[in-house]
């Protein structure tokens, strides 16, 4: 027999021992939390982390100065090394960088001294006129041994092609182009432009040539002056700046013609180009900056000013610029300057005296700067991410190509000299569209659904329409791409005006067949069962599919010409993508449908039966039962089904990324697609190099996500707060 004491004492450690278990996991379970709240944070904070570089402001630090010989052209190695000095009598010195120690000197080339030559060109290109006075093209190389770092033991390997003889005094070489070729290896006709004692003058000249050629005069408008010419890439068109502040645009196939005149402002003091030759770099006598493009406009090609930078301190002497980006660095006697073309970014400035020369390295890394007393100044410059701005990231920015300013996603391109256009809103705007037609398509029959599930369907039918729903939730996304994708957007291509018809059909079936519904026999409507009234509703879809089916061609006939996809473009204007918002919308929403219903379901399930029993005590039917009181009291658990529905389409990527064209287009069409953050990240993250400019921008994207998240997950909790404090019963 146990004795009562021993049985309280049992009784006491069995108790101790279950406050000891309950405490042990009430400290797991919180450790557990917080261990999902800091890891949370901690990606918060990492992303955070990778994105905010994008907006440091660019920095620069002096570097050494040292003495040169006087020179009037410099260019940099790419690796900021060594810098390459042009010098009229004695050819091309090569100097060790930062101390100036002369390395190597170029004795080869034109007979010096040099009567003029062009200025030094970013990637090593000039023309220069000897003293015989023969025109010379020059392309200037290193030969590196492989894995050899030091300057010293590098060698300049300069490129002579051409030894053309002119007819009449050149004063100063302008600009020169070699064409018909890639590059100077294998270009042949050499087209210059020039100032002479008459005027502006241009030649063409086969670099074989042996005969000399005679200077011809550029028509320039009366009244007008020029001071400085460029030729474009291609050498098909000739800008000529003018004292007057005039630009002329000149189309050089055959004789000059001129095409387009523009006005600056102010005189023109230099002209010059941004990495691939296409914007036009304009400055004037009194600091003005811009950058013109060609657009065309009514067939006609003309100059159109597209981006304006902040005034220099006085007369702009030149220009040159990097090989990496759309930076370029703009000089006067008294400033230097490195400005970029895409964001209108200047990234940097300093105050000198008596500048006669400046570079930067093909980097953009390094700034020299030659001056009078022959002294070299260079600078350093750290901007990695120059190509982003809040402009370019939130706002329209005027691009290369384009007539107007506009938001544009487009990170790489084909070439080096590509203008990579990082804008959100494209992206932001896909991705709100993509949810947007989801849940048009998902919210009423997943709430409509869990409405009859709950309050009118038989609890067989209700065990039964709930799993399979649930089990939706399981098919994974990329399945549900992959089908809409290849199985869903060319069925609904070929079959687009039988299903615009069907709700129609189906409805005016409906209308025809009520009448008969009530003269049925009791047995007939209940044949399934009470509460199963709704399977009549499938032979009734699948009469409206037959009558769309069949009237959909005669319907195509008849009002849209023929062809629905012509009809759109020349009625609207609207091009119809085979994978476009409609299939999105219909198999996001798909996969968004179970999570809707199945929350609530469970809300609508929740509300107290007494609510309902008093309803249908005061003579209220089950419709306005469901509608009047069930509805309003299981609205906060609604409210956030809805919620996670929506966050579950806001990152969806897979379903967007195989069922549309990912093209990042603002147009609310349905007919069009989309390019969502989510699905951008995707598909761009392969190609991103470690902490470059698209690296940090898909981590801005993947922090705009998190942050949509948040927001929506706070307001959800807010609004059910309130709803349920509203609609709370006791």
């Amino acid at each position: 027999m146990t004795h009562p004491n021993q049985e309280n004492q049992e009784s006491h450690r069995v108790q101790k021992r279950a406050r000891l278990v309950d405490r042990l996991m009430a400290g797991v379970i919180s450790v557990g939390g917080l261990t999902i709240i800091a890891a949370v944070l901690g990606m918060m904070v990492f992303i955070a982390k990778e994105a905010l570089p994008l907006f440091k402001p660019p920095s620069s630090a002096a570097l050494s100065a040292f003495k040169l010989p006087p020179s009037q052209g410099l260019l940099l190695d790419e690796s900021g090394k060594a810098a390459v000095l042009v010098s009229p009598r004695e050819g091309l010195h090569v100097h060790r960088l930062p101390d100036g120690h002369l390395l190597s000197t170029s004795t080869d080339g034109p007979k010096r001294p040099w009567l003029s030559h062009t200025p030094l060109q970013p990637r090593g290109e000039l023309l220069v006129q000897g003293e015989d006075g023969k025109l010379t093209a020059g392309a200037l190389k290193w030969a590196k041994p492989s894995g050899e770092n030091n300057p010293a033991n590098w060698t300049l390997e300069p490129n002579w092609q051409g030894s053309v003889p002119v007819l009449g005094a050149i004063q100063k070489l302008l600009s020169f182009r070699l064409t018909e070729g890639t590059g100077l290896g294998g270009g042949r006709t050499l087209r210059v432009v020039a100032s002479t004692s008459s005027g502006l003058a241009w030649l063409e000249a086969s670099l074989d040539e042996t005969q000399p050629i005679a200077l011809k005069l550029v028509p320039l408008p009366s009244g007008l002056n020029a001071t400085c010419a460029i030729w474009n890439l291609d050498a098909r068109a000739l800008y000529v700046g003018t004292q007057e502040g005039a630009i002329l645009d000149f189309k050089m196939e055959g004789e000059p013609e001129l095409l387009t005149r523009s006005e600056f402002g102010e005189p023109i003091s230099s002209l010059g180009f941004t990495i691939g030759g296409t914007s036009l770099l304009v400055g004037g006598a009194k600091g003005k900056l811009a950058a013109y493009q060609q657009v065309r406009v009514n067939e006609v090609f003309q100059l159109q000013p597209f981006h304006a930078f902040p005034a220099l301190d006085g007369e702009v002497l030149g220009f040159t610029y990097g090989l990496r980006d759309k930076r370029f660095l703009a000089w006067t006697s008294t400033q230097v300057v490195v400005d970029h073309l895409t964001t209108e970014r200047r990234l940097f400035s300093v105050m000198v005296d008596q500048a006669t020369q400046a570079t930067i390295a093909p980097r953009g890394d390094l700034i020299l700067v030659g001056t009078t007393d022959g002294r070299v100044r260079s600078w350093s410059l750290s901007a990695p991410h120059a190509d982003v701005s809040q402009k370019s990231l939130w706002g329209k920015v005027h691009y290369e190509g384009y007539e107007k300013p506009d938001f544009v996603w487009q990170s790489t391109g084909g070439t080096d000299d590509f203008e990579p256009k990082f804008g959100m809103m494209p992206l932001i705007f896909g991705t709100l569209k993509g949810t947007l037609y989801a849940m048009l398509f998902a919210l009423p029959l997943a709430i409509f659904a869990a409405l009859y599930t709950s309050q009118f369907a038989s609890l067989n039918l209700r065990n039964t329409i709930k799993p399979a729903v649930e089990i939706m939730a399981a098919l994974p996304s990329v399945v549900l791409g992959f089908l809409a994708g290849l199985v869903l957007a060319p069925l609904f291509e070929k079959i687009a005006v039988e299903l615009l018809l069907f709700p129609f059909a189906t409805l005016f079936c409906m209308l025809l067949l009520i009448p008969f519904w009530s003269r049925l026999p009791q047995k007939w409507r209940t044949i399934w069962g009470d509460g199963r009234e709704v399977i009549w509703v499938a032979p009734l879809l699948i009469l409206g599919l037959f009558v769309a089916y069949q009237t959909g061609p005669w319907f195509e006939r008849a009002f849209l010409g023929g062809s629905y996809r012509a009809w759109l473009q020349s009625a609207h204007g609207i091009t119809f993508d085979q994978r476009n918002s409609l299939v999105v919308g219909f198999a996001m929403g798909f996969a968004v449908i179970p999570i809707i219903f199945t929350i609530s379901e469970d809300a609508l399930n929740s509300v107290p039966k007494s609510l309902t029993s008093a309803s249908l005590a005061c003579g209220a039917s089950p419709w306005q039962t469901a509608w009047r009181v069930v509805l309003p009291t299981a609205s906060p658990g609604i409210f956030s089904a809805v919620m996670v529905g929506l966050g579950r389409a806001i990152g969806e990527t897979m379903i967007v990324l195989m069922a549309t064209g990912n093209t990042p287009v603002m147009d609310w069409s349905p007919f069009n697609g989309m390019r969502t953050l989510a699905a951008n990240i995707a598909v761009e993250i392969p190609e991103a190099p470690l902490h470059g400019s698209l690296y940090r921008v898909l981590f801005l994207a993947a922090l705009l996500l998190f942050a949509f998240t948040f927001v929506l997950n706070t307001i959800a909790e807010l609004v059910r707060q309130r709803l349920r404090k509203r609609f709370e019963t006791f």
